[in-house]
């Protein structure tokens, strides 16, 4: 603690003695200031320190950082919360007001956000917020600490939480009342004691962010009290494959489903992949499986494994994803009967109404529920570390999470979405989701209304 105290003093002392040298040493610090400014005045580009003003603003901040990484790696990049640019023109939708036109509602009116997923199904899942988390699995993403604050937050509003790839935390089962497992293309997690205690299986094809990309974990990648609970070697690591074994064709895929329907007692069964101009073709086949649901995520997701080249240069944004896939389920008949989630750089209560408005059923969030889980206590980490050395289970200062606090927070931010959506459906005049529709939108530009159905609102509506 002595010594402590003598460093605190030294940096005190440093910083009193520089304070006083820029308030009562003008004439020094004009030297310097005048000596540096010439310099860069004077000094030819080869020499010259605001070359690296050109270089920043002609290849961008993060690719010049990219760089230096991947010179230093030799591998590829593993980005944990996807691509810095966000294609989908959510901000181009605003949403209509009444007044006249239909009664706004008043604050004692019963206000629904209840939502069915696989309505068709035996044990379908019935959540009372559609904002579900995504999967961030243990272990191969999230500490445990993260993944039973997920748990116990979206417990307390009766959503839902996906267990990614990861394996099933016994803890995470006792404190999630909706949990949904995904059936994955590694080789764990499968077995029919472990599926049968799942809400909801989603076969998971691939991500928005790594497409069908093969996943290959080194063994220093895996935290010790991963590879005990995996019961791994020292020297073995953890893989995905590009396809799921057990569904390499349509018909591989139906048998899956059949086969998991009758382990499950009929929870509902869908498949995620990511969003890809070939949405309709995929879906054609992925459909005749007979699914309760699918989940699209688009190319703004997230993922802590993403190369850079997945997450930039593959598939397609979400809102023309979202609005593709409403389409083909529409002219195929199957909007009653296959219920769709949409994912991938969501982030506001804005973002998923209008998500919803425009067809999907339930939204999946990953990034923003970090943030809020993290909150306050990313303290603990900067401004020397990330936050994902809080939340990632090779994170350094995972220990140092407090789980309670992070479940609060996480609860604290999907009830103030909750309520948020809740006075725009008042403004809207609608008493529940299921009244939510492209109706209740307009569109600032005409590529926007040409892409999502919905009016454009610069030009005059005839009336």
């Amino acid at each position: 603690m002595r010594i402590l105290e003598y460093a605190l003093a030294l940096f005190i002392s440093y910083l009193v003695l520089g304070l006083f040298v820029l308030l009562f040493k003008r004439p020094v610090l004009d030297r310097l200031v005048d000596k540096f400014a010439k310099r860069l005045m004077v000094d030819p580009y080869p020499e010259n320190l605001t070359e690296m003003f050109n270089v920043f603003s002609r290849v961008g901040v993060g690719n010049v950082l990219e760089t230096d990484i991947r010179g230093t790696s030799g591998q590829p990049l593993k980005r944990p919360f996807g691509a810095a640019r966000r294609p989908s023109p959510w901000e181009q939708l605003m949403f209509n007001p009444v007044y006249f036109t239909k009664e706004p509602l008043e604050q004692e009116i019963k206000i629904s956000q209840q939502v069915t997923i696989g309505k068709r199904a035996a044990k379908p899942l019935t959540i009372d917020l559609p904002i579900m988390v995504g999967g961030m699995a243990y272990g191969i993403g999230l500490s445990k600490k993260c993944r039973l604050a997920l748990a116990e937050a979206t417990s307390k509003l009766n959503t839902a939480t996906n267990a990614g790839v990861g394996p099933l935390l016994p803890e995470e089962r006792r404190k999630a009342k909706k949990l949904i497992l995904q059936y994955h293309r590694g080789t764990w997690g499968k077995d029919e004691a472990t599926l049968r205690q799942a809400d909801m299986i989603e076969i998971q094809l691939g991500y928005g962010a790594l497409g069908s990309a093969p996943v290959h974990l080194l063994p220093s990648e895996i935290s010790p009290e991963f590879r005990s609970y995996m019961d791994l070697e020292a020297d073995e690591g953890l893989a995905l494959a590009a396809r799921l074994p057990e569904a390499l064709n349509g018909t591989a895929l139906a048998n899956l489903v059949r086969r998991l329907r009758r382990m499950t007692d009929g929870v509902p069964i869908g498949v995620k992949l990511g969003a890809t101009h070939l949405l309709e073709e995929e879906l054609e086949i992925i459909l005749r499986a007979n699914l309760d649901f699918i989940a699209i995520d688009g190319s703004e997701a997230g993922i802590n494994y993403g190369p850079g080249i997945l997450v930039d240069d593959f598939g397609l944004p979400t809102l023309p994803a979202l609005c593709r896939t409403v389409e083909f389920l529409k002219r195929k008949g199957l909007t009653e009967k296959v219920s769709l989630i949409i994912s991938g750089g969501l982030f506001t209560p804005g973002d998923f109404l209008k998500a919803l408005a425009l067809g999907a059923d339930a939204v999946y969030i990953g990034t923003s529920a970090l943030l809020a889980l993290a909150h306050t206590q990313l303290t603990k980490t900067i401004p020397w570390e990330p936050p994902t050395n809080l939340v990632f289970e090779i994170g350094p200062a995972k220990d140092r999470l407090a789980q309670k606090v992070g479940a609060r927070s996480v609860y604290n931010y999907l009830r103030s979405c909750q309520l948020e959506m809740e006075l725009a459906l008042r403004t809207l005049g609608k008493s529940s989701l299921t009244e939510l529709s492209k109706a209740d939108l307009c569109a600032l530009t005409p590529e926007v209304a040409l892409m999502t159905g919905v009016e454009n609102g610069v030009l005059p509506r005839p009336f």
